[in-house]
């Protein structure tokens, strides 16, 4: 009787299928992984940062200020209600507008949209009204608390 034995396989076959096997088997726990934080991000709490606009007695009611705030144009309105802040970017297509005294209101002259003090929409193609930001008063000084963005390394 003849003992029948295994082809030998020659140490680079075996190196080969054990890279092949271990490279897929990586991938596959690389992928898994990247799969599951994409879909359960981490609950980061919102930070905020103050910018101060103005005193309350620099801007009186019914004037608008316009200043910057991270390089976008920021509108400070004191209504007899008190402070309003306004991005001053219009919710259309993103054009810088403008604000109009004499008529009270905000324009934008691209696409003639028309906002009120308020920030509401009353003519034109902008369909919602302009980002609002929320006000602080500490001391006699207007201060907008403003949002912290993840910025990405690209932006």
């Amino acid at each position: 009787m003849e003992k029948e034995t295994a082809p030998k396989q020659s140490r680079r076959e075996f190196l080969t299928k054990f890279g092949v096997f271990g490279a897929l088997t990586i991938a596959v726990f690389a992928f898994a992984r990247n799969l599951y934080l994409f879909f359960t991000p981490s609950k980061k709490e919102k930070t905020y940062h103050k910018y101060l606009v103005g005193k309350v007695d620099e801007i009186p009611i019914g004037k608008a200020k316009e200043i910057t705030i991270q390089k976008k144009p920021v509108f400070v309105v004191h209504n007899e209600d008190g402070f309003k802040v306004f991005s001053g970017i219009c919710t259309h297509l993103g054009c810088i507008i403008k604000w109009e005294e004499n008529n009270n209101r905000f324009y934008c002259p691209c696409h003639k949209g028309i906002f009120d003090k308020t920030g509401k929409v009353t003519g034109g193609p902008p369909p919602r009204p302009l980002d609002e930001f929320t006000v602080e008063m500490d001391n006699n000084l207007v201060f907008v608390k403003v949002e912290d963005k993840d910025r990405s390394p690209w932006s």
